[in-house]
């Protein structure tokens, strides 16, 4: 049990790390595995686009491979690929000096991350009626065994992503029964204009029991609350604060909010258009 539960935690893991899209060269030791890895968005279940605007077409063979090994591309929204340029491809000569580029790749990994539609409600009492929570998380700030903490980050402008801890069975079936919700209240007080304001909701299905930790990123879709709260304050947010009901053993919910905080400098984040 414990090892399984082990490979469960590292396969959560994997997809905390880093935000964007990189290069790794060739070095010394010989050949990289991967020529870039990263964060991306999929289209059309065809091809991939990153925050920068820059395009990779996955050979068809690597796609059935990573589809073999559990990746659904044609059901994936945001993913952390890695890969390797197909160099003597028309489209990448073609369009090597172009900015945005466009590439042609061969997929080495490739992970989905779980991404869902933002709830949107009138009001806080709208909010508790319509989106159910009857348990906490334990923390938007995981660590992992090696003291590396994990904060929610922004994709471009377009998709909040959460790395969110809390308890559950030690069956990974159970996954299925923890339903996390990200609300925003169009009227919410507490918003201000340069302050973006979610609350994130824990539904924990038929699952009784909190005999372990589960860490997962969760990435949601809040471009058109940005593109609304652009029009109606004449700019992005600086700062997005999520508001989540906390318990470190995952069981109490408790009646107060823990804040966290997301600091934005749109002059250095990375925006998809």
């Amino acid at each position: 049990m414990f090892m399984k539960q082990l490979k469960f935690l590292m396969v959560a893991f994997t997809l905390l790390m880093g935000v964007s899209l990189t290069s790794c060269l060739s070095d010394d030791a010989g050949e990289s595995m991967y020529d870039g890895i990263g964060y991306v968005r999929t289209v059309m279940g065809t091809y991939f686009i990153d925050p920068n605007g820059n395009t990779y077409y996955p050979t068809s063979s690597s796609v059935v491979e990573m589809e073999a090994q559990g990746f659904k591309m044609s059901e994936a929204d945001l993913a952390y690929i890695a890969f390797k340029y197909v160099e003597d491809t028309p489209t990448t000569k073609a369009d090597a000096n172009t900015t945005p580029k466009t590439f042609r790749i061969k997929l080495v990994s490739a992970a989905a991350v779980d991404s869902y539609q933002t709830e949107e409600a009138a009001s806080i009492e709208d909010m508790e009626t319509m989106v159910p929570e009857n348990a906490p998380i334990v923390t938007l700030e995981p660590t992992d065994n090696y003291g590396q903490t994990y904060k929610p980050w922004m994709y471009g402008t377009e998709m909040l992503v959460l790395p969110v801890s809390w308890k559950m069975e030690n069956k990974e079936e159970m996954l299925k029964q923890h339903t996390l919700s990200l609300v925003y209240i169009d009227s919410d007080e507490a918003e201000s204009g340069t302050e973006l304001v979610f609350y994130l909701r824990h539904d924990k299905g038929t699952d009784t029991k909190t005999d372990v930790f589960a860490v997962r990123n969760k990435a949601y879709n809040i471009k058109n609350i940005m593109e609304g709260f652009k029009t109606k304050n004449g700019s992005y947010p600086t700062t997005i604060i999520v508001k989540a009901k906390t318990d470190v053993d995952g069981a109490t919910l408790p009646e107060n909010y823990t804040d966290y905080s997301i600091s934005l400098n749109w002059s250095t984040q990375s925006k998809s258009n």
